[in-house]
């Protein structure tokens, strides 16, 4: 459709929530289910901004604007869930979700927005017959995005070749290949009529028309089966000549689609398309099964590209999406590595330092980025490599994307988290660090808001910017400077002599485990009520009295929800002596014991 209505240009912040300062208009690109799909513009600020200058540029990006009117607002918090879903995920195919917006008493998504547009539509455009390498370059993506769902325990819910978007159509052989981006579902099912989960058959998995609730990862996996059905019929669309009632026998008389020809995905979707949910393969073997036809079939294997540097990366291929977050020296940006000029790049967080602080803080990125590539471990974020200019000593560390931000912002927005779900983060915490010790690194600015959440039941320790190592023929590491520490976080070894012990972490463990158990409420935060504690003070005065405290024994008081075993362990944590301190390995099985009480 080429309607044209009146359009919002958006800003994004960090934080996700879009706001509206100016209007032009716009195409209208056609309709979902409930929604109205607009085509809109994006305003993201310049990377080399200097906001108390008065200087600030904007780039402009086309984005997809899925409305939901003000006449389904009874839904909006299912379309919120959808978004929240998104705003999860980081893979290269699937849709960036750039944030929400609200105009007037309209709901908005604001996505990427690809030329080629859905799957379906560019297969049935085709003149030419797409080739059998084509379609299983396209199946092998989505499945790959869908095993990487899977993985992080989240369900799409309407799977189909609509929800995939063409960034690049690869039909010329030196484009290597065609990339796809899985598209956020819409409307769940859980909030539609029967008869439109009825007009969703063969889609929608048989044991969700029964009830709504069966909705899960093993219905993703029948949608695959069908989304193969169409990759394979050139976008044809299953059953469409059938009606409600017809398509509801379909599922009771437990029929199958029609084989398709292409024998290396027919039998991929017969496994898929199983009526009993548990026969469903998971999507990992999916993919390790299509990989290992790959290596059998030679007409279906791609032509290998150039080898590259993976851990080199050139700065006119960083684009910028959004600020991250930003530091007394540095900020943190979300930016897609796009070679290609297509967005079909990675996302990446880069962190860089400030224009102003880049001579005198060079050589501490520098280390950082040594340390981080040393480390590899589940539970801390990986180095993805650096960027550098020839010639420039500014210097950009990559890293890998953690769409849901740290544990600060994280934790306050969900407050619905059990007692269980906290101490399962402070468990991959505590493995984290009991790793990073094996390698003889102490952190020394372990803290809530320095670690990362990569969904729900996953986090990471990040920012090593304070990490040190300890040589061999010592046990602790002595600091000369102690500009801008989180004094808060330290243990009085740290405040009174600046020396720094593997025990100094375990201290600061249990300052960080004392924010999850408060939701990192910042009335309840180790400043904030050690402050309290001390009455009005200011500069180094505020050391020396955080010292005497400490001296006296004086410790954070248990919080209203901590059980009185978890606060014991704090506790262990701040033992005023080093060497009395509990150990991470000691607070790995002690917190794992809590776990599997009932």
């Amino acid at each position: 459709m080429n309607r044209s209505a009146d359009l919002t240009t958006f800003t994004v912040p960090s934080e996700g929530i879009i706001s509206p300062p100016l209007f032009f208009r716009e195409e209208h690109l056609g309709r979902g289910t409930r929604t109205n799909i607009l085509l809109g513009t994006l305003r993201v600020r310049g990377e080399e901004d200097d906001e108390d200058a008065g200087l600030s540029s904007y780039q402009e990006v086309k984005v997809v604007l899925k409305v939901l009117g003000s006449i389904h607002r009874d839904i909006s918090l299912a379309f919120f869930e959808t978004a929240s879903m998104m705003r999860q995920v980081s893979h290269k195919h699937i849709v960036l979700l750039h944030g929400m917006c609200g105009r007037n008493l309209e709901n908005i998504m604001v996505e990427e927005y690809f030329q080629l547009g859905p799957l379906d539509q560019f297969m049935m455009r085709q003149q030419v017959p797409l080739s059998t390498l084509w379609k299983f370059q396209v199946a092998t993506q989505l499945a790959s995005a869908l095993s990487y769902l899977e993985d992080k325990k989240l369900v799409h819910g309407f799977v189909c070749t609509k929800n995939i978007l063409l960034a690049r159509d690869g039909l010329d052989a030196s484009e290597g290949g065609p990339f796809i981006k899985l598209s956020d579902p819409g409307i769940p099912i859980t909030v539609l009529t029967r008869e439109e989960c009825v007009g969703r058959i063969p889609w929608i998995a048989p044991e969700c028309i029964k009830t709504v609730n069966n909705l899960s990862v093993a219905a993703d996996k029948w949608g695959f089966g069908t989304t193969l059905w169409e990759i394979c019929y050139n976008g044809e669309v299953p059953l469409k000549d059938k009606m409600l009632t017809e398509k509801e026998q379909f599922y009771s008389a437990e029929c199958q689609l029609a084989t398709p020809d292409c024998e290396e995905l027919a039998q991929l979707m017969t496994h898929c398309m199983n009526y009993d949910p548990k026969m469903r393969p998971f999507f990992r073997a999916i993919v390790r099964d299509m990989d290992m036809l790959v290596e059998q079939n030679p007409s279906i294997k791609p032509v290998p590209t150039q080898e590259v540097d993976p851990t080199r990366f050139e700065k006119r291929f960083l684009r910028k999406i959004r600020d991250l977050g930003e530091g007394h020296f540095g900020r943190v940006e979300l930016c897609r590595y796009d070679p290609r000029g297509d967005r079909t790049g990675e996302m990446v967080a880069v962190k860089s330092l400030k224009p102003e602080n880049r001579e005198e803080q060079n050589n501490n990125l520098w280390k950082e980025i040594g340390i981080l590539k040393e480390l590899y471990h589940e539970n801390i974020v990986k180095y993805k490599g650096i960027c550098q200019e020839e010639g420039s000593p500014a210097i950009k560390l990559i890293m890998e994307y953690l769409p849901e931000g740290s544990l600060k912002d994280y934790l306050p927005r969900h407050r619905n988290k059990t007692i269980n779900d906290l101490i399962s983060y402070a468990v991959q915490i505590c493995k984290g660090m009991e790793y990073l010790g094996r390698q003889n690194y102490i952190h020394r600015d372990l803290a809530a808001r320095n670690v990362l959440v990569e969904n729900e039941s996953t986090v990471k320790i990040g920012d090593f910017g304070l990490t040190k190592s300890i040589k061999e023929n010592k046990t602790y590491y002595k600091v000369n400077d102690d500009h801008d520490s989180p004094v808060f976080w330290y243990a009085p070894e740290c405040l009174l002599q600046r020396k720094f012990f593997l025990a100094s972490d375990v201290w600061s463990f249990g300052m960080t485990l004392y924010e999850l158990i408060t939701y990192c409420d910042p009335h309840s935060s180790p400043m904030a009520l050690f402050l309290k504690m001390m009455g009005k003070t200011h500069g180094q005065m505020t050391v020396t009295r955080l010292v005497t405290i400490l001296d006296e024994g004086k410790r954070l008081p248990r919080p209203e929800p901590c059980p009185e075993e978890v606060y014991n362990l704090m506790r262990k944590c701040w033992e005023h002596a080093p060497d009395m301190r509990i150990t991470f390995q000691q607070l790995i099985e002690d917190l794992s014991r809590m776990l599997q009480k009932p």
